[in-house]
């Protein structure tokens, strides 16, 4: 679901109005996108009546203001391909737009699904092979370990587990003995933060038996 700040025709009456939702739209962090919505809303009413006059007014840069409408040339179609307007930044829009104008929105869309159904997570990968034509190394999915409900045990997470259930045993085995590591390893940190906790408080005890040093008052000439 969207987040966008959401704006229409109607609730925008003048220049007042505008600036208002404007203000409140950067303040909750309207993406590119929606911003060049609303910018180009905004010279369709004729609120302002150029790009340079709606930057004065909003205290931006017209350059900003000329990219930012340059990205509602993307169809919403495709905004949603790529996981919505928040992933619509100035450098993502122009490889969309790039992308569109080499291969036409709806073919563009159709190598997004095909990257997302080949693995691919992470939206410069997707983009690498929907604009580039390229076949970047799938993103692994994380291992997650969480606490269990019963609070006594931890519940293990393992992303394509179906091709690893003909060798649990031998997860098992490696889940063991790694685990054996870890706490040897811990241990060790554990025993070392210790022993340096002790040497600073002996330097400390060291230091307050010395006491300060004897210095003799100088003598009035």
């Amino acid at each position: 679901m969207s987040t966008e700040p959401k704006t229409t025709s109607k609730a925008i009456p003048n220049k007042v109005t505008a600036r208002a939702v404007h203000k409140r739209m950067r303040a909750e962090g309207a993406s590119h996108y929606a911003l060049g919505c609303f910018y180009k809303d905004m010279l369709t009413r004729r609120l302002w009546s150029s790009q340079s006059d709606l930057a004065r007014s909003l205290e931006i840069s017209k350059s900003n203001i000329s990219k930012a409408i340059a990205l509602t040339r993307i169809p919403m179609e495709v905004v949603e391909a790529v996981g919505g307007a928040k992933h619509v930044s100035f450098r993502i829009g122009e490889l969309l737009l790039s992308a569109i104008d080499k291969f036409g929105a709806a073919i563009f869309i159709s190598r997004v699904r095909e990257a997302v159904r080949a693995g691919f997570v992470a939206l410069d990968d997707i983009l690498e092979f929907a604009v580039f034509d390229r076949l970047p190394r799938p993103t692994p999915r994380a291992v997650r370990v969480r606490l269990a409900r019963d609070k006594k045990s931890l519940r293990l997470d393992i992303p394509d587990l179906d091709q690893l259930l003909p060798h649990l045993s031998d997860l098992e085995e490696f889940i063991v003995r790694n685990f054996i590591f870890f706490k040897i390893g811990l241990s060790d940190r554990q025993n070392a933060a210790a022993e340096s906790a002790q040497r600073r408080l002996r330097m400390a005890a060291s230091r307050a038996k010395v006491g300060p040093p004897n210095i003799k008052p100088r003598r009035e000439v």
